[in-house]
């Protein structure tokens, strides 16, 4: 295996480390969700941004090499360089499995967003209600803002 073949070997098992890790971190910002755990959310969230920042370094370190050796540094190009170096057939794997993983990781992350906006939605209704407004006759003006249908009465004075 020539250097440039190790040192993407080295960097997809750094990847497939780094994203199971994020995903164990999306699972864990799914139950804080579910239990509105705050504190713990935010100790999720910070530590999902250093994942993330960590992957997309190694991800940029990958494309360079890959561009280096005259690869394109989409799925193809992947496949092409894994035909080229994988001699042993080691890589291809830690490749599937990578893509496996951080097939996984977007699912969680939709979801995880899905409840977010589920819950955002909840407290603006709820907002709405404590105002004294129809949240569903919300309009938009021409410059993207909200404007209310008309006067509202705030619940303290109902």
């Amino acid at each position: 295996m020539n250097t440039s073949a190790q040192r993407l070997d080295t960097l997809l098992t750094q990847a497939v480390r780094e994203a199971c890790l994020l995903e164990s971190a999306l699972e864990r910002e799914s139950n804080a969700l579910a239990e509105r755990d705050i504190e713990v959310l935010n100790q999720v969230v910070a530590e999902k941004q250093q994942l993330v920042q960590t992957l997309e370094r190694v991800t940029r370190e990958q494309s360079e090499l890959l561009r280096k050796a005259g690869f394109d540094t989409d799925a193809a190009g992947m496949s092409a360089c894994l035909k080229s170096w994988d001699e042993e057939g080691l890589m291809a794997p830690v490749w599937q499995r990578l893509q496996t993983v951080m097939g996984r990781c977007k699912r969680l992350n939709q979801i995880n967003g899905g409840v977010v906006e589920t819950q955002r939605q909840q407290v603006d209704q709820a907002i709405h209600i404590l105002r004294g407004e129809d949240a569903r006759t919300e309009l938009y003006g021409p410059s993207g803002h909200t404007l209310s249908s008309g006067p509202s009465r705030h619940i303290s004075k109902a």
